[in-house]
């Protein structure tokens, strides 16, 4: 009687190309299936943006994770009564990667306003905490020396001050005001000098404050200027009645 082969005469044949592929696979690595997802992380954002009753602040950018700088598709943000005027949420982020983001403002009847800064940028640390923590409308970057001077007649016991948008300008709050300074030789003119944000936007006006308290305000619409990305910033102003 015939007997059958030993089973492994006909199948040796494999055995070296299952030892060569294991050797590549500990060389190179298993290959990625493909469509596999991407890690991403979740950062948390902080804005301070004074807004209208009924507004929202949203944050939108380059990335899908971001809206893809769509404001319908933008992540909106959340304050309350407690920590108004800051705005809080989180994003996400492809881990270690580089995002251009800005904020934006919808009001309740759906008007979007843009902040109008420059892109602002994030980049995801796997080593280090990554979080985005703002002022709406305020560029980022080292402060720029500002002076601020303008020609102003006063009577005795009048003072000149410098108010406007921005925290450092006191916010539109007379109280918190910037004051001017003059002298015997530089009457009428007066003049601060401070640190501003660069690249931001700034509007501003100039007031009087009187011996007893009271506040002129000077004329005409807000002034508007913007303030570089580097070096000095200088207006030189007369006063409007």
């Amino acid at each position: 009687m015939t007997t059958a082969p030993p089973r492994t005469t006909a199948t040796a044949w494999w055995r070296p190309l299952l030892l060569a592929a294991a050797l590549l696979t500990g060389l190179f690595g298993a290959a990625a299936p493909a469509g596999a997802a991407t890690a991403e992380a979740t950062i948390s954002v902080t804005v301070s943006a004074v807004t209208n009753p009924g507004d929202t602040v949203l944050i939108s950018g380059n990335t899908a994770q971001l809206g893809n700088w769509d404001p319908a598709a933008a992540v909106p943000l959340h304050t309350t009564a407690q920590t108004y005027p800051s705005w809080t949420g989180y994003v996400q982020i492809i881990q270690g990667s580089t995002a251009e983001y800005k904020f934006l403002i919808r009001s309740s009847t759906g008007a979007v306003t843009w902040e109008s800064v420059p892109n602002r940028t994030v980049t995801h640390s796997t080593t280090t905490i990554t979080a985005i923590d703002d002022r709406w409308n305020v560029g980022s970057g080292a402060p720029v020396a500002a002076s601020f001077r303008v020609t102003a007649g006063t009577a005795y016991g009048q003072n000149v001050y410098l108010v406007g948008n921005l925290a450092e300008l006191g916010g539109w709050n007379p109280a918190a005001a910037v004051p001017l300074s003059t002298g015997s030789a530089s009457y009428p003119a007066w003049s601060a000098a401070l640190q501003l944000p660069p690249n931001t936007p700034v509007e501003y006006k100039y007031l009087i404050k009187n011996p007893d308290g009271s506040v002129v305000w000077e004329g005409g619409a807000n002034r508007t200027a913007t303030t570089p990305a580097t070096g000095t910033f200088t207006v030189q102003d007369t006063w409007r009645p």
